[in-house]
């Protein structure tokens, strides 16, 4: 009887289908773009906290570093929609490749422009070097402006519907990260590689390696990559709409008419020159304004990111909060960009009336923090708004920021070489705290796609 009961169970456990659990390669695809953020502000940066000595070695004024960043951002600004559809169009394993190569070879291009000529005229003499590095500038904002709205379909493409969210909240935590660690390090390998150009050289290649090893590695869908198993891909497909027929165009008169739309774009577009300054004009404030030696100014640029991280992470999190313990959309979202702006503004015009750079550092934290706090709920109300057109609102949206820090980079530039930065402050300050007012005008529960 016992080998009887022996062989029954045998044949019963062979009869049962064995249970595959689904591979994670969209994890590591995830994990690609976290590193793709993070080394696309190590070179952002890397410029940013150098240019003073850029400055000082080229002969150039205060004025020229607010052009060479209104160069970057203006190009990043009006490239971003034109490189997602061509993302969409050709694919994510080409496009990425070619921004963070062009990139990375931009960057490295930095190091090959001639310096002044002597001349009569110091202004004629460094003319043409300025010419240059603002050529390399727009050219670098340019592949720069591809890399986020393309990971966007990235994303799309390879993370389950339940798994968005936390997604993109990984990939901007991952680009604080970057932004808050590396300011020391870069300041670390000024002084034991003797100047800006061998760190430079060294992120280039950093940028060099990721895109090859993306190119042979990444497939733009789980159904072209052979690690991913039939598990992982139902998965990865549970829950989407397959979309027949034909395509219905983008409801242009709609989202014109739409006020949630214009505040969108108002609020997010009064974001941009302080929330730009941070990340561009910062470093050379605080060396030429403050006189801070390099080691601090490098904790004062990387602190205050490291607060934009904790934001980003929290941002999302509240606002989901709120909306359950309230039972208001609306609200839950209004109220992370309310608090955050306000917050933002007061803190970053506050700056000017206080000298101790600890407490300077304080309140440039505070900044950060409440403009990274409103990110989340700003992006989820282009979806909210939306639908099935967040993809254009959000890149509207965000193209108006840009290019409103595009033309305060310049401004600000201006001011510094005349020896006004507080105006700087205040002025930026005192728009964040407009672009508060704008959520007023914003309502979630108003959506342009359901009468599209």
């Amino acid at each position: 009887m016992g080998n009887l009961d022996t062989s029954l169970s045998s044949g019963i456990s062979r009869e049962l289908p064995r249970v595959t659990r689904p591979t994670r390669v969209r994890y590591v695809v995830l994990a690609a773009g976290c590193s793709m953020a993070l080394l696309s502000y190590v070179l952002r940066i890397a410029f940013a906290l150098y240019a003073n000595e850029i400055r000082l070695e080229f002969g150039l004024n205060k004025a020229d570093v607010g052009d060479l960043m209104f160069a970057f951002l203006f190009a990043y600004s009006v490239l971003q929609i034109p490189a997602g559809l061509a993302g969409d169009r050709l694919g994510a394993r080409l496009l990425l490749t070619l921004f963070m190569l062009g990139s990375a070879l931009a960057t490295a291009a930095i190091v090959l422009v001639p310096h002044p000529v002597e001349s009569e005229n110091p202004r004629a003499g460094v003319l043409f070097p300025l010419v240059m590095l603002i050529i390399l500038r727009a050219i670098f904002g340019a592949m720069q402006s591809g890399v986020f709205p393309v990971f966007t379909r990235v994303v799309a493409d390879w993370v389950p519907l339940t798994e968005r969210g936390g997604a993109q909240g990984a990939m901007w935590t991952a680009s604080r990260l970057g932004g808050a660690l590396v300011p020391p390090v870069l300041t670390w390998m000024f002084v034991k590689l003797n100047g800006w150009r061998a760190p430079m050289e060294i992120v280039a290649v950093l940028g060099l390696l990721w895109s090859v090893g993306f190119w042979f590695w990444f497939r733009n869908r789980p159904e072209d990559n052979a690690s991913v198993n039939d598990e992982e891909r139902a998965l990865i497909g549970a829950g989407r709409t397959v979309v027949t027929g034909v395509r219905q165009p983008v409801p242009w008169k709609k989202m014109l008419g739409s006020r949630s739309v214009w505040c969108l774009c108002l609020m997010y577009g009064c974001c941009g020159p302080a929330g730009n300054f941070m990340l561009t004009l910062l470093p050379l404030y605080l060396s030429d304004q403050r006189s801070l030696d390099r080691d601090t100014g490098a904790w004062v640029v990387g602190l205050p990111l490291a607060a934009g991280f904790i934001a980003c992470l929290c941002g999302g999190l509240v606002s989901d909060r709120l909306i359950r313990l309230w039972g208001s959309r609306k609200w839950g979202r209004r109220a992370n960009g309310l608090v955050g702006l306000v917050l933002a503004g007061l803190a970053f015009a506050g700056t000017v009336y206080v000298q101790d750079v600890w407490l300077l550092g304080l309140l440039l934290c505070v900044a950060q923090f409440g403009n990274d706090f409103n990110m989340a709920p700003a992006w989820a109300a282009c979806a909210d708004v939306g639908e099935r057109y967040a993809g254009t609102i959000s890149g509207a949206m965000n193209m108006i920021s840009c290019m409103t820090g595009a033309v305060a980079a310049k401004v600000a530039g201006h001011y510094f070489e005349r020896g006004e930065p507080a105006a700087v402050f205040l002025a930026f300050g005192g728009i964040w705290l407009l672009g508060a007012l704008c959520w007023f005008g914003i309502d979630v529960n108003k959506s342009i796609a359901r009468s599209a």
